[in-house]
């Protein structure tokens, strides 16, 4: 029987069929749904609406596959953002707080002086391109 199936005469790859584990697939959602939002939804309540599941189950999925939960992936990439634009960019430290939905200056620098060591300003002062 199985000398019938062109297919796998053929050598079958899973890569070529364009086929993705729907686990794989369902972080490939989230990721873009975090990608794209990241800066004006921090929500974690909106993403389960958009993926269609619970809180609780977008988690436990999160924190399965990346050991993380959506909340912190949402900071995550937050503060590689605000690490970019400090690089990258000319703008403010106050422009950039507000381009990542900080509404008050001194509570980003204290949230980024948590993940980073130091405020946004020392660290834009040290960094050389």
């Amino acid at each position: 029987m199985l000398q019938e199936t062109k297919s796998y005469a053929k050598g079958f790859r899973l890569v070529d069929a364009g086929y993705y584990a729907p686990d794989f697939q369902r972080l490939r959602v989230l990721q873009s749904l975090i990608e794209n939002d990241f800066r004006y939804n921090r929500d974690v309540y909106v993403y389960a609406v958009k993926m269609g599941v619970s809180i609780r189950a977008l988690n436990r999925f999160a924190k399965a596959y990346l050991g993380r939960s959506v909340y912190e992936l949402l900071q995550d990439r937050i503060y590689r953002e605000a690490l970019y634009l400090l690089q990258y960019t000319k703008h403010s430290v106050k422009e950039i707080s507000e381009l990542l939905g900080f509404s008050d200056l001194p509570y980003f620098s204290r949230w980024f002086k948590v993940r980073n060591g130091v405020t946004a300003k020392v660290y834009r002062k040290g960094f050389k391109p």
